[in-house]
């Protein structure tokens, strides 16, 4: 069966959300006469930068991060589905990956 999940919904979530400040920004432009063209750029700018912040933030609440446990290893892995076997298999890469036997390094 299929199962919506939270990332299902990021995509007109994201629109909504970016879209409303767009369309309240570009209001506001008008009420001090910017030009048409410059409030269309910042209306989309400002559209693409929340869509963009809403997304990732569904993303990382709705994937599970496994972590390397070993002292000052910095490696971490987000798997975004929810299968248990997958999930599974990540948490042994991130305990088991080759670099943690190596001093960490920071660059």
């Amino acid at each position: 069966m299929y199962k919506l999940t939270p990332r299902h919904f990021a995509f007109p979530i994201a629109a909504l959300v970016g879209g409303a400040l767009g369309v309240d920004y570009a209001d506001e432009l008008a009420a001090h006469h910017v030009p048409f063209l410059t409030m269309v750029a910042c209306c989309l700018s400002i559209f693409a930068t929340v869509y963009t912040a809403v997304r990732w933030f569904i993303e990382v609440l709705s994937a599970t991060t496994h972590k390397c446990r070993a002292a000052g290893c910095g490696f971490r892995v987000r798997v975004p589905s929810n299968d248990p076997g997958e999930s599974r298999r990540w948490q042994e890469i991130a305990a088991a990956h080759p670099v943690h036997d190596q001093p960490y390094h920071r660059v």
